[in-house]
């Protein structure tokens, strides 16, 4: 199941350093059904994150794993069946990550929820999370992934940022021209796991570069304004997304959000609206919602009402919701 060609160094401050570079390698195949989800759980806990894992009824646990210890850097590719994974608040107090993971998609897209609102992992789009907080994923087709952990130490190095107050978004199309840094990264970590160790300081040194390219940036634009515009951009279909909720998300008072929000030109409430609304016009062009009642729509788009949906909608479009939605209809026939 397991197999390392190098050896740890002793514990500082409650983690694993290394003297030497390491490489582990863990499957399922071998284990026992009835076991594979504890060994699974207990192996992914000492090496990059503790996790809860959750299968579908009659479903069984596939799942293997490739990972690279280096002094300031743990990559490690994984790819699973369909499951669900959690993180609680006694997951964090028991194996405490003590820096950020970024998340790489191979294939396939994967849904990361936490205490604001969800976010789609997938392609072209990763995410970098404060290790030490509670959240879930659920992979309806399966994981294939590169996961990269940073201890606080490495990131304040790289970022001059030691934790980030909320999960955020990576933007890595690789077929982007400006994506260089992600595609060459990919490339990188994942020949590296699949080949198997290969100059390690010269490899570690390499990654680190890479990564100040791809997550520096998102993380020095996460001031309050933008934090709470990406909240609005993930949340606005909670119904319960208001002013006030949204100022305790960001860490600061509901007068200075507000000020903040008028130097844009729109109020906390209209641009959560705003949100919303959109949200509900692209609903209405979806064939799959041609048929849903008004009062569906409003509640999954996150109104109170279909009366609150029809007076926002036609003061936004200048016609009703259930008119537009025949018209979008037709126009994509």
């Amino acid at each position: 199941m397991v197999s390392g060609d190098r050896a740890t160094a002793s514990t500082v401050d409650g983690s694993r350093s290394l003297a030497t570079p390491e490489q582990t390698w863990f499957s399922t195949d071998s284990v026992p059904p009835s076991r594979r989800v504890a060994e699974w759980e207990t192996h992914h806990a000492s090496m990059l994150v503790g996790l809860r894992t959750r299968l579908g009824t009659g479903t069984q646990l596939r799942a293997q794993t490739s990972t690279l210890r280096l002094p300031r850097i743990r990559v490690a590719k994984v790819n699973g069946s369909p499951h669900s994974v959690r993180r609680t608040a006694e997951d964090v107090a028991a194996h405490p990550v003590s820096g950020v993971i970024v998340y790489i998609p191979l294939r396939g897209s994967n849904e990361f929820t936490h205490r604001t609102g969800s976010i789609t992992v997938g392609p072209g789009r990763g995410l970098v999370c404060d290790g030490d907080t509670a959240f879930a994923r659920t992979f309806p087709q399966g994981v294939s992934e590169l996961v990269i952990q940073l201890p606080r130490e490495t990131l304040s190095q790289l970022t001059d940022t030691a934790s980030l107050r909320r999960p955020t978004p990576l933007y890595l199309d690789p077929d982007h021209p400006s994506n260089n840094a992600a595609r060459e990264l990919t490339q990188l970590a994942s020949g590296a796991l699949d080949r198997g160790l290969r100059h390690g300081q010269r490899l570690e040194t390499r990654l680190l570069d890479l990564l100040t390219g791809i997550i520096s940036r998102p993380l020095t634009d996460t001031g309050p304004i933008q934090e709470a515009l990406a909240v609005i951009s993930e949340s606005h279909c909670d119904p319960k997304l208001n002013a006030s909720r949204l100022a305790q998300f960001v860490g600061v008072s509901d007068r200075q959000l507000s000020r903040l929000f008028s130097a844009t030109g729109r109020s906390v409430p209209q641009t959560i609206l705003d949100a919303r609304l959109t949200t509900a016009r692209r609903t209405l062009a979806d064939p799959a919602w041609a048929t849903a009642p008004m009062a569906e729509i409003a509640s999954t788009c996150g109104f109170g009402s279909p009366a609150q949906l029809s007076r926002g909608y036609r003061l936004r479009f200048g016609i009703g919701p259930l008119r537009h939605r025949k018209q979008l209809l037709e126009d994509a026939g």
